[in-house]
């Protein structure tokens, strides 16, 4: 997995799955150790597990989907996107600072999901596609909080800066992840439909609800990375744009190369200006993911062609 190269839909849930064999436990045991208790604790209290919540009363359904929206899925997301973070740094994710990380910052990101929860479940009340947009919108607002540790306010600004204009990746990406994370919710349930109650059944649904909760932190824990490195020619030409960002020295010409000698990196389409395309995916190198344009890399970029007329 290359920290700095834009990925597809279906590289990062490749990607997903890569992490998963190169770490085979650490993802599970973090995700275990959210829902295990949880699980164990509505066992007790309501006599299902989590294959069977279905059969319970309106009311105490509705409180536990608002604990998993306020409490285990801000969790697992924050534990995720942290153990990460040290992979693509080149470090071994390890379990207890992994988890005191995700602990620490447990405030600010349930705070962010449960306000972009009620904003996109507002939109959905409304007319339907303003929840849509706002689900993509505020796809990783989650990791954003996690991550940046600033306030559930700029996770918000985060994730919609992050976001913004790559929708249709954001969507293929969210369906592969419903797909792989629903389907095995959906068989389970009817495996045990008529008999909700066993011991099988709650070991079944635990594993269940392990994988998929586990997968999908994972999943759009790389997606947030990802949408980091598409967004970098905003903050990669601060030699032209005088900005504080980090610098990148090569051109923002591909004409200026040929493709032998092309640096890896992010360069305006001269055929089209409000575009840029990330060259160097792939073995050879090759143009992969394009992005939006910043305004002030194409002033710069517009600039410099009027000097060279």
């Amino acid at each position: 997995m290359n920290p700095s190269s834009p990925r597809s839909a279906h590289q990062l849930i490749a990607d997903t799955v890569g992490l998963y064999r190169r770490y085979p436990l650490i993802f599970p045991v973090l995700a275990a150790a959210v829902v295990v208790p949880y699980d164990a604790i509505v066992l007790g209290v309501t006599g299902s597990g989590a294959l069977t919540e279905s059969s319970l009363s309106a009311g105490v359904g509705f409180l536990l989907t608002l604990i998993e929206w306020c409490l285990v899925g801000p969790l697992i997301s924050a534990l995720h996107v942290h153990a990460v973070r040290e992979a693509r740094e080149g470090g071994s994710p390890r379990l207890a600072p992994v988890a005191r990380q995700g602990l620490r910052v447990l405030p600010v990101v349930a705070a962010a999901s449960i306000i972009s929860g009620l904003g996109i479940f507002a939109g959905f009340l409304a007319l339907f596609i303003p929840g849509v947009i706002l689900s993509l919108r505020w796809m990783v607002v989650a990791q954003s909080a996690a991550i940046d540790h600033e306030g559930w306010i700029p996770a918000l600004r985060r994730s919609a800066e992050l976001t913004d204009e790559r929708y249709g990746h954001i969507f293929i990406f969210a369906i592969y992840v419903g797909l792989i994370t629903m389907v095995p919710i959906f068989l389970g349930s009817l495996g045990f439909e008529d008999d909700p109650t066993t011991a099988v059944s709650f070991l079944v649904g635990l594993v269940v609800q392990i994988f998929s909760l586990s997968f999908g932190a994972l999943a759009t824990a790389l997606l947030y990375f990802d949408l980091r490195a598409r967004s970098e020619p905003a903050a990669g030409q601060s030699a032209v744009t005088g900005g504080d960002s980090p610098r990148t020295e090569h051109s923002l010409d591909p004409r200026d190369y040929s493709d032998q000698a092309r640096p890896k990196g992010w360069y305006v389409d001269p055929n089209s200006p409000g575009r840029m395309a990330y060259w160097g995916a792939g073995d050879p190198p090759d143009w992969g993911a394009t992005t939006r344009t910043p305004r002030k890399v194409r002033r710069a970029w517009q600039e410099s062609q009027d000097q060279d007329r």
